[in-house]
Formats: C-alpha cells, sequence, structure tokens
C-alpha cells in the first residue's frame, strides 16, 4: 500500500513539474479591413425582346429578327460578338380576360439579350441605338472591374497593415511587446460589388459615369505578446 502511494506521490510532483515548466502563451487577436477604390472598366445591360401571337413559329421569326438587328446596331459601336449573350428563351401561354372569362388567345415568346460594353462612355450612344429598334424593355444596368483581383490584393495587405498597428498600439498601451503572428484568417474574398445605375436612361452626361467602385478586404491575426 505504501508503494502505491509513493508512486502516486511522486507521478503528482512530475506532472506538477511539468505543468510549472510549460509556458502559457500571451497573445492578442485584433481585426484588420481595408477599402480600395478601383475604376469599373466594364458597363453591363440587358434588353428584352417579346412578340405575342398564335403560333409558335411566327413569334420565333419575329423574335429572332428583331434580335438580330438590334446587335448589328451594337456591333456597329465596337462591342465584339463575344460581349453579347442571347441565349435565354422563354415560351410561356398568352391569355386575355374579358367579361370574367380567361381564354388562352397563343402565346409569348420572349428573348434577354445581355451587353457588355468594354468602351463604357459610349453606353449612350448604344442604348439609343438599341431602343430604336423597339425593345420590349431594357434593364440591368451595372458597372463592374473586368479583374477585381489586383485590388482586392491591394486591400488585402492594407487590412493586414492595419491589423498589426491596431496590435501594436495595445500591446503598448498594455506595457508589452508584439511577438510573432500565430494565426492569420481572411474574412473576405475579392468580389467588389457591381454599381447599378438605375438612372442611367435619364442621363445625357457623360458626367453620369460612375467614379469609383470599392473593394473591401478584412482579416483576422493573432501576435504573441512578450515582456
Amino acid at each position: 500500500m505504501e508503494k502505491i502511494l509513493t508512486i502516486i506521490a511522486l507521478l503528482s510532483m512530475s506532472a506538477s513539474s511539468v505543468a510549472h515548466q510549460q509556458p502559457v502563451l500571451d497573445q492578442i487577436s485584433v481585426s484588420g479591413q481595408a477599402n480600395v477604390a478601383s475604376v469599373p472598366d466594364l458597363f453591363e445591360f440587358s434588353v428584352y425582346v417579346e412578340e405575342q401571337g398564335e403560333r409558335v413559329q411566327d413569334l420565333n421569326g419575329l423574335v429572332a429578327a428583331k434580335t438580330q438587328a438590334i446587335i448589328d446596331n451594337v456591333v456597329k459601336f465596337g462591342v465584339a460578338k463575344q460581349d453579347i449573350q442571347s441565349m435565354r428563351v422563354q415560351l410561356n401561354p398568352w391569355y386575355e380576360h374579358k367579361q370574367n372569362e380567361t381564354r388562352q388567345m397563343g402565346f409569348r415568346l420572349s428573348r434577354e439579350i445581355n451587353f457588355t460594353l468594354r468602351n463604357i462612355e459610349k453606353y449612350d450612344q448604344v442604348i439609343d441605338a438599341v431602343l430604336s429598334t423597339g425593345v420590349t424593355r431594357i434593364e440591368g444596368f451595372t458597372y463592374r472591374v473586368e479583374d477585381p483581383q489586383p485590388g482586392y490584393l491591394q486591400a488585402l495587405e492594407l487590412a493586414l497593415t492595419d491589423a498589426k498597428l491596431r496590435a501594436k498600439r495595445m500591446a503598448e498601451t498594455l506595457g508589452v511587446k508584439l511577438g510573432k503572428v500565430l494565426t492569420i484568417q481572411e474574412n473576405s474574398s475579392y468580389s467588389p460589388a457591381p454599381m447599378a445605375q438605375e438612372s442611367l436612361m435619364r442621363s445625357q452626361s457623360s458626367n453620369s459615369l460612375p467614379g469609383q467602385i470599392q473593394t473591401s478586404a478584412r482579416v483576422n491575426v493573432v501576435f504573441l505578446l512578450v515582456e
């Protein structure tokens, strides 16, 4: 029995010694954030062509002809054909309501055409050319940056610098020094929000072009604190 008690005591002393010798890490977790402004280089919008009638074959011919006219008008302003997409087509029944009665009169065929302009200063001329073809509606005016990664990487570097500055100030206030970095966590991704221009149709001046798009980056950094 005494032998067992002696072993338990030795194990307790050994565990206490290891716990005493193991250093306790003092650390600080800091968030950093930064924004970088980028000038948009793309302008995107969508137009819709719609026809209704009794025969789908006739409707398809009308929509196809009008679609081609729109594309031909836009191409004249230097818009590349690869920047034009017109694959989405919808066919729905066409109903009319008369004297408390609903009757199917035929079908409604519509096609969506998406445009990407790389020379955004010509947006108003392109829109006028599209409207002259008699489109059903036009919407989705958006400015964006084609390659957002460089701006995001710059914002990420600034966010890390911001985190380090915050941690350094906090450490100095506590009377300790900032040590090595323990962990870094990226809390964002490079996806600048597109800038919508809802009132674009009413503008007749290039002054309506956007100034800049903000790209944000956020990080969380854990630093070691040393005396």
